[in-house]
């Protein structure tokens, strides 16, 4: 049973790690692991190419690595754009998704070289996520990389890989959503899974956050603070309690944690919004970051779930000659060598494993690897024409002449006919393309068109609110907020604008607060007289609010009203009540 062997690269912003796989076609198998530090200013991004190389070529000195390898680029330095398009064919697919992302990219697509995976599909829509590189970048990184020894043959995002990690090792999703939060030196990977597909979203907070607050608390230079939080937060040196920096670095410590965990609550918001899903049932920590003191605990309790850590190493063997020193560090580093390891080799959970990964290689270089794949064929057929007999080539050549003049005539009237077929097949995909771009088209003007329609009533909306606000039954009432919940998805392109309008779920939500005085004096033993009275009065300014919102135009009636007094409903020292409704618009609203 032959054995196949991959290099995989993985391009952080602070460490470069290299992995060598072996696959029999049933397992696989890590054999070797290194991992390089970088040194470079990591605020400035303009540096991180050069250290790249440098921290790379003594990585490959150390661990004798050359040949062929595939590179992991970080998500932060590509562009990536999501998108949902129509189910259709992989060749129409293509043409849509082109077309999608040249609306959306802030460069050309002609200038950037980019590719797709499709990562949920529910047989009508599918989501797209795409990744692009200047052409200058990964040509440069390219003939760098050449230079060192090795043959770059897949560049990829790490994001895409740690869902390929995560199906990989076996861990069951119970019909349940699942978030795999990777945090990484600039930024953090939330990976939402769910039974039918995934999505990435990624926020710009990572390791160096923590690193640059540091810096900026104990006024030291960002490379001088990066030792101290490895020093301090890895245990490597013991700090006396006493020492000041340790009170820095914890107030630092707890403020990171802090964003983090708000920035993973509106994630999951934006999730739920997005997916009309759950939240998520679980958390798992991954990437290096995830090593900071207290982090699961911390998460487990802002986030009210179970918080694991997740180990991409259950679905490979290791080699017993990986040293035991990195063994404790790998579950932290090797999860995206591992999702592209399984894509590579085809292996891990049928239908779910990523088996077609983005490539970001200039297109020079994906041509040469082509020709290179079918060398040993050409080869191969050259051996054999030169071990054929003289005589029995040209007794080939007179049938082979023979044959051509019998079947002239057909074979012309076979172009003939080939042609036509051409064609008639050209027109018709120019025509179904045709008919793909109206609907399309079709469908942003009527977002267009009802989106404009909502704007202007909103305006005047928002007159009869400051209005309402000298009425005198309403005094001392603030509005706090006003939002829209809207769903453009059930446009029907083949129905009138009027048509549609009726058929748009759509919500208007207003929220504020109002003040309840009384104009009576109470004395203090006769505080429940009082509290009384003002029950009384928040009663009547609740219910005469609620009747002057719902005659106001546009508004229908009230669906949903939600009235709740500031603190504990302490009438004697609170007297704000907050409100929010819920209005369904009339059929005038446009």
């Amino acid at each position: 049973m032959s054995i196949k062997k991959e290099i995989i690269v993985n391009c952080g912003i602070s460490h470069v790690s290299a992995s060598v796989f072996h696959s029999d076609g049933q397992t696989i198998t890590l054999k070797q692991v290194g991992m390089q530090t970088l040194h470079y200013d990591y605020s400035n991004d303009q540096l991180w190419l050069e250290a790249l190389i440098n921290g790379l070529e003594s990585l490959c000195s150390k661990e004798k690595l050359k040949g062929n390898a595939r590179f992991i680029f970080p998500g932060g330095l590509l562009l990536n754009k999501t998108i949902r398009v129509p189910h259709v064919d992989e060749e129409k697919q293509k043409k849509i998704v082109a077309f999608e992302l040249s609306q959306k990219m802030p460069f050309p697509l002609s200038e950037l070289i980019w590719d797709y995976q499709v990562i949920d599909d529910d047989g009508v829509e599918q989501e797209i996520l795409a990744f692009a590189v200047k052409p200058e970048v990964a040509e440069s990184f390219c003939e760098k990389v050449v230079s060192i020894g090795l043959n770059p043959t897949q560049i990829t995002p790490a994001p895409i890989l740690d869902y390929n990690a995560f199906i990989s090792s076996g861990i069951s999703l119970d019909q349940e959503e699942t978030l795999v939060v990777n945090i990484g030196a600039k930024s953090t990977n939330l990976l939402f899974i769910n039974p039918t597909g995934f999505l990435i979203r990624s926020i710009a907070i990572g390791g160096n956050t923590l690193t640059q607050n540091i810096s900026d608390n104990l006024g030291s230079q960002f490379e001088k603070a990066e030792e101290v939080k490895k020093s301090y937060f890895s245990g490597q040196i013991a700090f006396s309690p006493e020492d000041p920096s340790v009170q820095v670095l914890e107030n630092c410590a707890q403020q990171f944690l802090a964003r983090a965990s708000q920035e993973i609550t509106r994630s999951i918001v934006t999730y739920k919004r997005l997916k009309k899903g759950k939240s998520p049932a679980r958390i798992y920590l991954a990437g290096r970051g995830a090593l900071l003191n207290n982090l699961p605990e911390y998460l487990s309790q802002s986030q009210s779930l179970n918080i694991d850590y997740f180990d991409p190493l259950k679905s490979v063997v290791l080699d017993e000659s990986i040293s035991q020193e990195i063994k404790a560090l790998l579950p932290f580093i090797i999860g995206e060598h591992i999702g592209l390891a399984h894509a590579v080799f085809g292996l891990g959970q049928e239908g779910k494993v990523v088996k077609r990964p983005i490539n970001l290689l200039p297109a020079n270089k994906l041509s040469s690897l082509n020709f290179k794949s079918k060398t040993p064929i050409l080869i191969f057929s050259m051996l054999l024409l030169s071990l054929m007999p003289i005589p029995s080539i040209i007794s080939k050549n007179l049938a082979e002449n023979r044959l051509n003049k019998e079947l002239g005539f057909l074979k012309q009237q076979t172009n003939d006919l080939r042609i036509q077929i051409n064609q008639k097949e050209t027109l018709q995909k120019k025509f179904n393309f045709s008919e793909l771009l109206n609907n399309n088209l079709l469908q942003r003007n009527q977002n267009f068109r009802l989106k404009s329609l909502t704007c202007w009533a909103l305006q005047d909306f928002l007159n009869q609110l400051q209005s309402s606000l000298e009425h005198p039954d309403i005094v001392d009432t603030w509005f706090d907020n006003l939002s829209l919940q809207e769903n453009l998805s059930n446009i029907n392109t083949r129905s009138s604008l009027s048509e549609n309008v009726k058929n748009i779920p759509f919500k208007i939500i207003l929220s504020g607060r109002y003040l309840v005085r009384s104009n009576e004096l109470f004395e203090d033993s006769e505080s429940t007289l009082k509290r009384n009275h003002l029950i009384e009065l928040n009663s009547k300014k609740q219910e005469a609010l609620t009747q002057y919102l719902e005659k106001l135009p546009y508004i229908e009636k009230a669906s949903k009203k939600t009235f709740s007094i500031e603190g504990k409903g302490d009438l004697f020292s609170r007297f704000f009540t907050h409100f929010e409704y819920e209005f369904t618009p009339s059929t005038d609203f446009y």
